[in-house]
């Protein structure tokens, strides 16, 4: 596949995988767009013909998939085992990639994809929707305007919700970690957009004696990402009573103003101390209230975890992602993005392993 695709081709798209609770949203946010065709879905699950049933697909071999030259995109969404090496092959085979986060199992795959993306000069992108919230983009905008001053604070709050900590998806064997890996990277993911790579962390990754699920990993977390000129906080619930995720939120503190975002329903407030140009006082933004909620039901096709039911995100993602297909523009949220995550989430659990030790992040 020539990369940018050449202007008013019709993007093939493609499944490799369809056992991720989000495959389903996927599919249907690319159907909605213009000039867009399905070619097919592949995964040696049972549930790839209720999968491809429900939503008019054609269930094809992965070799097909991958030869077929009218396929031009893939999404990769099985188990974490298997996407680095789905990923690889599809990028090896000509084809652009969305991949469903963490895009693996830990940094020994998402150095393989990084390595795979240089090799081919394939398109990537992690699938990190939350970050194409307004309130996320305002937050951003803010921060590196300078108008809140000198950020020298910062709290992220993260959870996971509809007991899906219980579930085997969140149990996968080699995943480092349980519902904060799977989970909060999307706050990692944050952190990293606004504010870069610290210089060390410490954690506590706590599971409580006969409190929850004995057969579920981490309970709850706190964790500090040490930089030279600030420090930041996460603290994440593994066991979030709240069907969205209402009680996701990060607030920057600055020496002239405070930022607090929330990415679904979008919010942000914004203070300013009226010391740098800006009048005295909040300012309060929400987006337009949702009628359909975040996870909505289970399905023969998603028995385990509900299907994600409101599209605003995944649209946001499809349109950034076919813009960097059809432009040649840089991927939002390319590979690198992907193993930085990873190797912030390493080094908080072997911190947590040594009882909160700081460990050093390499340069």
């Amino acid at each position: 596949m020539s990369y940018p695709l050449e202007s008013g081709t019709t993007i093939g798209v493609a499944c490799l995988g369809i056992t991720h609770p989000h495959t389903s949203g996927r599919v249907k946010a690319f159907k909605r767009m213009n000039d867009v065709q399905f070619l097919g879905a592949y995964d040696d699950s049972p549930l790839l013909t209720p999968f491809c049933d429900a939503l008019g697909l054609q269930a094809r071999s992965m070799e097909e998939i991958l030869a077929d030259p009218k396929v031009h995109v893939v999404l990769v969404h099985p188990k974490s085992y298997l996407m680095a090496e789905w990923t690889i092959a599809a990028l090896e085979a000509g084809k652009a990639v969305l991949c469903e986060k963490p895009a693996g199992r830990g940094t020994q795959d998402t150095q393989r994809i990084v390595d795979a993306v240089e090799r081919t000069g394939g398109l990537f992108q992690v699938g990190y929707c939350w970050r194409y919230a307004p309130s996320v983009e305002k937050m951003q905008q803010v921060l590196q305007s300078g108008e809140i001053g000198k950020v020298l604070q910062v709290r992220a709050h993260a959870g996971c919700s509809h007991d899906e900590a219980d579930t085997n998806h969140m149990k996968q064997p080699g995943d480092r970690g349980g519902a904060f890996y799977v989970i909060g990277c999307h706050t990692i993911d944050r952190i990293l957009l606004h504010f870069g790579k610290p210089r060390s962390v410490n954690a506590r990754i706590s599971k409580f004696a006969g409190q929850m699920s004995e057969t579920a990993r981490e309970d709850a977390v706190g964790a500090v990402l040490n930089y030279d000129d600030k420090l930041i906080t996460i603290d994440f619930m593994s066991w979030d009573p709240m069907p969205w995720t209402e009680s996701w939120d990060i607030t920057a503190y600055g020496t002239h103003g405070v930022m607090h975002s929330t990415p679904m329903p979008a919010s942000y407030k914004l203070y300013h101390d009226g010391k740098n140009g800006h009048q005295q006082g909040w300012t309060h933004w929400n987006e337009n209230s949702f009628p359909e909620i975040w996870a909505v039901r289970k399905t023969v096709y998603s028995p385990e975890i509900a299907e994600i039911g409101n599209p605003v995100y995944f649209d946001r993602e499809a349109a950034a992602f076919t813009h960097s297909l059809r432009t040649g523009s840089a991927s939002t949220v390319p590979a690198t993005q992907a193993h930085d995550i990873n190797v912030i989430l390493e080094a908080l659990f072997e911190s947590a392993d040594a009882n909160g030790q700081e460990v050093l992040l390499a340069s």
